[in-house]
């Protein structure tokens, strides 16, 4: 865990929540793979649907191994993107 960088922007602390309790960690950090958290692809489908559920956007599976800092910064523009569809 690199919970010496822990997560710092809204979207960051939300995806850290939903880590959290998919993986029954406390502290989750910014540098911290899903993965190497225990993270597999089951709980990868579940992280999916959880983030399509509550930010209307669905990352591809490849995407959700990333770190939580990329996470967080590819969410925060497929949001931006799909709010600029919408317009």
């Amino acid at each position: 865990m690199s919970i010496d960088h822990p997560p710092s922007t809204q979207m960051e602390q939300r995806l850290a929540g939903y880590w959290g309790e998919l993986l029954g960690q406390q502290e989750i950090g910014r540098g911290d793979h899903f993965i190497s958290l225990g993270g597999n692809s089951l709980l990868a489908t579940m992280l999916a649907n959880r983030i399509e559920e509550e930010l209307g956007i669905r990352p591809s599976m490849g995407e959700l191994f990333n770190t939580l800092g990329e996470m967080a910064t590819l969410c925060e523009q497929l949001v931006r993107e799909q709010a600029e569809a919408g317009r």
